[in-house]
């Protein structure tokens, strides 16, 4: 997590670095880019934060290929 916290503007940069390692073909660190976001957000924001289900399911599917 970043030192000055995880506030919507460092959760959408962070995505979108995830969304750009999944379209440049690097699954595994979007993968684990998405991972580590969703696991951060849920320390943060709490277990069922909809930013952090939508980073586990966007891991999914860069690791189901789709």
């Amino acid at each position: 997590m970043s030192d000055h916290g995880l506030d919507d503007e460092e959760i959408e940069r962070r995505t979108a670095a995830a969304e750009q390692a999944a379209q440049e073909g690097r699954s595994r660190e979007a993968a684990s880019l998405y991972n580590q976001l969703g696991a951060d957000i849920q320390a943060q924001c709490g277990p069922f934060d909809t930013r952090a289900l939508d980073a586990f399911e966007a891991m999914a599917r860069v690791i189901s290929g789709g």
